[in-house]
């Protein structure tokens, strides 16, 4: 992964130096700022759903849950084997509100659940590069110095280059 980050840096440093010594530094602004930012925004938002999924596992979630999966491979329970006799229709009234509230206490646990893992959903991570985006462009505007072209092509340039390192990253 150093390998490629360092190769990365290489080329941007050839990049910006030819474009600085062409007289277009106005267009490597654009790049730059809008590279950076871009990648931010995708590592803040891995980092976010990372602590999202690390929140919801300490809250208990997902873990060893396959309920979900049965219902959606076996919804109608035709495939499931059964050694009980076939139950009656008439049901026992207790029984049944029993059951009732025992199906609401779960409802009450899984929205604490949600909420306990909240945090990591609206994580400032996730929103401060955004953040920094919009101002960058403001600011190139104000300035008179936006070239879109080049901005669009930093924020590609951004992505990608944060998708590969993530995926370099998540490999490792």
């Amino acid at each position: 992964m150093r390998r490629f980050i360092y190769g990365l840096f290489l080329v941007k440093l050839v990049f910006a130096l030819t474009l600085f010594s062409l007289g277009y530094w106005y267009w490597l602004l654009n790049f730059e700022l809008a590279f950076f930012s871009s990648m931010f925004i995708v590592f803040g938002s891995f980092h976010g759903y990372k602590t999202l999924v690390h929140k919801r596992l300490e809250a208990g979630e997902g873990a060893d849950d396959n309920t979900v999966l049965e219902k959606i491979e076996d919804p109608y329970e035709l495939y499931e084997e059964s050694t009980e006799s076939i139950q009656d229709d008439e049901t026992d009234l207790a029984q049944v509100v029993k059951e009732e509230k025992a199906r609401l206490k779960q409802n009450k646990e899984s929205l604490k659940k949600t909420i306990k893992s909240t945090p990591g959903l609206f994580s400032a991570w996730r929103f401060i590069p955004y953040i920094i985006l919009v101002l960058c462009f403001i600011g190139l505007n104000n300035n008179h110095i936006l070239d879109i072209t080049a901005f669009l092509i930093g924020l590609g340039f951004g992505i990608v280059s944060a998708i590969f390192i993530g995926i370099r990253s998540f490999n490792q």
